[in-house]
């Protein structure tokens, strides 16, 4: 099992859509959001809560670890919301487990069913890793 500080996610968002997406309700219950590429460069809820992603493709990571010397690893939760009709798209959560024999959880709840939320392959046991989610219209 990997240690706190290696067990890490990264979130793949793309918007398909033909307008913007902006994330809301950043949440960390355990370990802290990063900016990509950079570990040491930690991010506080408001830095993600201020992020968006651009419509037609466009996409953004939002990257979490756990922290060094903790026996958890990364928890929280993302709203993604329609920039335009100012509507959640849908929530997004996660619990990457530090526990033997534990599974990996990312979850989606309150999805909206105007919109179409594909959640990609990822890693239900052992590092998280990288993590596929791309948001459409229905």
């Amino acid at each position: 099992m990997a240690s706190s500080d290696q067990q890490h996610l990264n979130i793949q968002i793309q918007d398909d859509m033909k307008y913007d997406i902006r994330i809301e309700n950043a949440q960390v219950e355990s370990g802290e959001f990063y900016r990509e590429g950079n570990r040491n460069d930690i991010l506080t809820t408001d830095d993600i809560d201020d992020m968006s992603i651009r419509h037609n493709g466009g996409k953004r990571n939002i990257c979490s670890c756990g922290e060094t010397g903790s026996m958890s690893g990364p928890q929280g939760a993302i709203d993604l919301v329609d920039d335009v009709r100012d509507a959640r798209i849908c929530t997004l959560a996660w619990h990457a487990s530090m526990e033997p024999g534990r599974r990996n959880s990312f979850t989606m709840h309150n999805q909206n069913p105007r919109y179409k939320v594909d959640i990609g392959n990822w890693n239900e046991s052992g590092t998280m890793g990288d993590i596929p989610v791309t948001i459409g219209e229905k």
